[in-house]
This record gives structure tokens, sequence and C-alpha cells, in this order.
């Protein structure tokens, strides 16, 4: 029975290899080029960057300011959870992270609701929002059931779309280049883009690992009882 337990507990736990220090760290070093590049001069209050949100301009940065915290923050979580390490340190950063995403999302459904680019952004957005507090409910939900892998793999989903800041630049830069659509045809692509697609990737690793990593007649654990079942 122990090599059957051995090998079911590797099962259920597809995430420890994948995300890697060097995956991580280089998350981290994105992220902090994006902060510096992107974030930072609307943090710093730039006429230039700020002219055309004048109206929201207190929206937008608690936005602004509340995302660049889970997005510099969600790496270094990420790493000691996978770790092990530094438990009591962890717990403190897992709160700074879950209340920049419950502020930088209600921020984000404000501005979508009074955004002036169209309804397909503002779904985008709203979308966003959405999956960004789903994501990170489902996270603390896993944790306070004491279910480590479940609370692990929902922080990795959770981050997901907090990355969305990077990748909707980055899916909005592409379009501008290819010069498809218009301003709001490009800005509604990339607010969808920038988190349902990097999920979906997401997903099939995670549960492609699992699918197609395994062998038939394997034994995994059944979630219910908590015992080897066979498949």
């Amino acid at each position: 029975m122990n090599a059957p337990r051995a090998s079911a507990l590797h099962a259920s736990r597809p995430l420890d290899g994948r995300w890697s220090l060097a995956t991580i760290a280089l998350a981290l070093l994105v992220a902090l080029g994006f902060f510096l590049g992107v974030a930072l001069p609307y943090l710093l209050l730039d006429p230039a960057v700020l002219a055309r949100y004048a109206p929201r301009r207190m929206w937008l940065l608690t936005h602004v300011a509340a995302g660049s915290v889970a997005l510099l923050t969600g790496p270094i979580q990420l790493w000691l959870g996978v770790s092990g390490r530094a438990k009591r340190v962890h717990r403190r950063l897992g709160l700074v992270y879950v209340t920049s995403v419950a502020i930088g999302s209600g921020a984000a459904f404000y501005l979508a609701a009074h955004t002036n680019l169209g309804w397909g952004f503002a779904a985008g957005i709203t979308g966003l929002g959405i999956a960004w507090v789903v994501t990170t409910a489902m996270a603390i939900a896993g944790i306070r059931r004491g279910l480590i892998e479940h609370h692990r793999q929902w922080m990795i989903r959770s981050y997901t779309v907090t990355f969305a800041f990077v990748t909707f630049r980055v899916a909005w830069a592409a379009l501008k280049a290819a010069g498809v659509g218009t301003i709001n045809e490009q800005l509604a692509a990339s607010s969808w883009f920038c988190w349902a697609v990097p999920l979906l990737v997401l997903e099939t690793v995670m549960n492609g690992r699992k699918i197609f990593g395994g062998r038939p007649g394997a034994v995994v654990f059944d979630d219910r009882s908590r015992r080897p079942a066979e498949l």
C-alpha cells in the first residue's frame, strides 16, 4: 500500500514542480518591470498619463495602487506557499494580498461601470473583476478548510488573474502594432484576452497533467473519504 499511496499523493500535488523558484522569480521580475514602467507614473501623479482620467482619478489610483501591491506580493506568496517557509510571514502577506484584491476589484467594478470606452471593454473588465474575486475567495475557502493543495491551486489562478495588469498591456500593444480594429475594439478584446486566455492555458496545464500524466488504473485519493480509490 505504501507505493500506491506515495504515487497518489504525488498525483494530487501537480503544481510544485511547475511553479519552481525560477518561474516565480521570472514572474516577479516581469511584475516589477511593469510596475516601474507602467504603474508608477500613475502613482507619481504624472499629468500626461492621468489627463484623460480626471473625473475618475481617485478610483483609478486606488485600482492601480491595490493592483500593484497584489502584483508584487503574489509571487512571494506563491514561493512561500510552495516551499513551506516562513509560515507566519506567509499568512500576514496573504492578508495583504487578499485586501489588495478586494480593494482593487471594487475600484475595477466602479471604473467599468463609468467608462466611456464602450460596453465591450466594460464587460471585459467586469468579468476580470469577478474572476479576481472568485479565484481569491476560493483560495481563502481552501485554506480555511485545511485543503492546502486546493488553496495553492486557487492562489495560482488568482495570481494569473492579477497578472492581467501585464497581459492586458501586451495584448493591447500587439493589436495596435497589427493595426487591428478601432481603439475601442482593441481595448474590448484586450480586456477579455488578458484574463480569460491565461486562465484557459493554466487550466489546460494543471488538469492536463492529471489526465495525461498518470496511467490507467492508477490509485488516487477520493476527496470525500480521503481514502485511495481505484480508477
